[in-house]
């Protein structure tokens, strides 16, 4: 008799970070604002921002969307995720970032 083994999370899961939705008239105007603050020694921050997304792999149902104010805060997010997606079980995962079964 074979045993059936139970999935780990990110075979269940996928993660991906998703930029934010913008309209045109927005995105020209945000565009031209990371260029003036590149321009004068700023960061070119603002249109790198947007949303760390957890999807069904099967339906492609979004589970879990969280919003990332900065570059350094979706690498942080996303390497969280990924970690607790490969070292847990997709019930833990769901327990461990309270989404509904």
């Amino acid at each position: 008799m074979l045993a059936t083994l139970d999935p780990d999370a990110d075979e269940v899961y996928d993660v991906a970070l998703v930029p934010r939705r913008r309209t045109g008239l927005t995105r020209v105007l945000v565009t031209a604002l990371d260029l003036w603050c590149a321009a004068s020694g700023g960061l070119m921050e603002l249109t790198r921002v947007g949303s760390v997304v957890v999807r069904e792999r099967v339906s492609g149902l979004e589970v879990l969307r969280l919003d990332v104010p900065t570059a350094e805060a979706a690498a942080l997010t996303l390497e969280s995720l990924r970690d607790d997606l490969a070292a847990m079980e997709p019930a833990e995962f769901r327990a461990a970032w309270h989404l509904a079964p």
